[in-house]
Order: structure tokens, then C-alpha cells, then sequence
């Protein structure tokens, strides 16, 4: 396989006839694949329910940086790695939090480690605390004070739509989100064996942030992160390698 840049897709590709050329598109080096099928139509009501982790539970992601062109930059790639360290916690004002340990790139010594909260909700709804405060910090220099962002209203019907939250100190350029809905099928390792998960998504866009968020419910697991890139900052995109279940 080349080692030379791969050009990334600026939209979410289709699930349908076009899956066995979706296949070569869509993997760009990664693991994942989408079954064949039509999504459900606009208005459509979503299935998804509440995404339900244990204790001790891994992801492992292959992650990469986008070039200000969209391409991938194979130079760039690491393993995050996700572990669940709490459930039904408290923080920031809210309960039946879920803590997850992030650490960037785990070969790395000494590993560096971060802390992501989130409350995942029986309607398939996702709350992630400081996720404006820190793309917007990572890719403008900017700091917001952190708060509960609703990054996934999948209780929502596909393409409704919500307010996440503004992304400048004036409160002026709203981020907004869209269920994408039906996203078919993808597929990483669950416990040593290779399994098909089944996605759903959402965009979230504002005038220089654009992300797009695939989840699964059954089993659970983040299955897709992806940041555009604009001319003044570089994208990213982490797609999920592994889930180990406990």
C-alpha cells in the first residue's frame, strides 16, 4: 500500500449500492467497513438506546492528522487509548456521570493521561463536559469556560437539529448539531474477535468548527471522531481499532 497522503472524504459516505467501492473509499488505512442497506428517510425516529459501559472497559482508536487539504498525514498516526475508570459519578453539577481515562498515545513514556466526563442518557443521548472549551482550545487558542455539551441528541428524529453550545467569547457563532441517523456498519475487534457495529451519527458544525461523531449502541463504543480541517487549523480523525469488555 502507498505510503503517500490519502485524500479523506469531506462528507460521511452513504451506506447502499455504492458499499463494495465505499469499501477502498472509506477505509483510508483503517479497519472499518459499512454494510450495505438503506438508511432510514428524514423524520425517520431513531432506535438508539442508552450506551451502557462497564468498569475497566478499553477502546483503543487509529487515530491520524488531517492536513489543511483534508489528506492524512501517515506520519502522524497513534493509538489512543480510552479506559472506563467510573460510572454513576459526580462532576460539575451533574450525576450518573461517566469517567473515562484517555491517554493520547499509551507508548509514549511517561504516559500522558487526560480525564473525559461524560452522561450517557437512556435516549441514546450523549453529554460530554468541556468538548467546545477544548476543540475550540486546541484549534484556536481560545479559552471558554467548560460546560455540558449535549454532542449527540440521537433521541432526536434524522436531521433534527439542536443548539450544542457557542464556540467565541461574544456568543455569536452557535454550534449546532444534525442527526445524521443510520451510519450501517463498521467493523473493529470486541474482545479478540472481529465484530460488526452498528452506527449512528451526527455532524456538529459552526462557522469554523465542523465534526462528525458515530456511536454505537450494542455493544457500545465510540466508533468514529472526525474534525475538519480549515486553513488555519488541521483536522483529525480516530476511528475504533478495539473495545475490550468486562
Amino acid at each position: 500500500m502507498s505510503s503517500g497522503p490519502r485524500r479523506v472524504p469531506r462528507s460521511l459516505p452513504q451506506a447502499g449500492a455504492f458499499a463494495g467501492a465505499l469499501l477502498v473509499v472509506f477505509l483510508w488505512q483503517v479497519e472499518g467497513c459499512r454494510d450495505s442497506g438503506t438508511g432510514p428517510s428524514s423524520g425517520s425516529p431513531q432506535t438508539v438506546s442508552e450506551l451502557v459501559f462497564a468498569a475497566g472497559d478499553s477502546l483503543i482508536f487509529d487515530a491520524w492528522g488531517l492536513d489543511s487539504y483534508g489528506y492524512i498525514i501517515t506520519t502522524s498516526h497513534t493509538s489512543p487509548l480510552w479506559k472506563v475508570n467510573a460510572l454513576s459519578d459526580t462532576f460539575a453539577g451533574a450525576g450518573g456521570v461517566t469517567s473515562i481515562v484517555e491517554y493520547p498515545d499509551p507508548g509514549t513514556s511517561p504516559a500522558r493521561s487526560d480525564t473525559l466526563h461524560f452522561q450517557f442518557l437512556p435516549s441514546g443521548d450523549i453529554y460530554q463536559y468541556g468538548f467546545i472549551a477544548g476543540v475550540v482550545a486546541r484549534r484556536e487558542g481560545i479559552r471558554l469556560a467548560p460546560a455540558w455539551d449535549r454532542i449527540a441528541a440521537l433521541s432526536l428524529p434524522t436531521n433534527g437539529s439542536w443548539a450544542v453550545g457557542t464556540v467565541d467569547w461574544g456568543g455569536t457563532d452557535v454550534l449546532r448539531g444534525t442527526v445524521l441517523g443510520d451510519q450501517g456498519y463498521f467493523v473493529a475487534v470486541l474482545n479478540g474477535v472481529r465484530t460488526a457495529f452498528h452506527g449512528y451519527g451526527v455532524s456538529l458544525s459552526s462557522l469554523d468548527i465542523e465534526c462528525s461523531i458515530i456511536v454505537s449502541d450494542v455493544p457500545p463504543a465510540v466508533l468514529l471522531v472526525r474534525e475538519e480541517s480549515t486553513p488555519v487549523a488541521n483536522g483529525s480523525l480516530r476511528y475504533l481499532s478495539s473495545l475490550t469488555k468486562h
